[in-house]
This record gives structure tokens, C-alpha cells and sequence, in this order.
């Protein structure tokens, strides 16, 4: 009598395991959907902001393009004169205790 309970236990053992199983695959699909939707969003979205910032910045940018163009050596001063002020700033000095 043991036996056959055991037996009957195995059974539905083996049952649970096999529904859980599906389980967990049908959840990891609608995982799998979700995130691959969110991605999607996330993508649209980010390239909706690039195109604006494009827009935006374009006329910014013919502009600089144009000055540079015309002004080739007060631009290549100012950069030069930029990036020595942004050396001096993140320039790091031994501490005196």
C-alpha cells in the first residue's frame, strides 16, 4: 500500500514539475515580449530626441562652420587658449600638510 502511494505521489510530482515548467517558459516569453517592446520605445524615442537635437543645433553648427571658415587662425587661438584653461583646471597639485 506504501508503494502505490508513493507511486501516486511521483506521479503528481512529476506533473507539478512539468507545469511548472510551462510556466516558467510562458513566463520568460512574456519576459522576453516586454522587454523587446520597452527596447523598441526606448529606440523610437531616442532617435526622435536625435533628430530634434539636429534641428535644433544645425543652423548653431553652419554657423561655427562659417566663423571658423572665415576666421581660421582667432579659432585655432581660441581653442588653443580653451584647452590650456581646461588644463590648468583639472591640473593636479600635490597637497602640502
Amino acid at each position: 500500500m506504501a508503494q502505490l502511494d508513493l507511486s501516486r505521489d511521483i506521479g503528481r510530482l512529476r506533473d507539478e514539475m512539468a507545469e511548472l515548467r510551462r510556466d516558467i517558459t510562458a513566463y520568460s516569453r512574456s519576459a522576453r515580449e516586454m522587454g523587446r517592446a520597452r527596447r523598441d520605445e526606448i529606440l523610437e524615442r531616442a532617435g526622435q530626441l536625435r533628430a530634434r537635437a539636429r534641428e535644433h543645433m544645425g543652423p548653431a553648427a553652419e554657423k561655427l562652420e562659417r566663423s571658423v571658415g572665415d576666421h581660421p587662425l582667432i579659432a585655432l587661438l581660441a581653442a588653443i587658449g580653451i584647452g590650456f584653461l581646461i588644463a590648468k583646471l583639472l591640473e593636479v597639485r600635490p597637497q602640502r600638510y
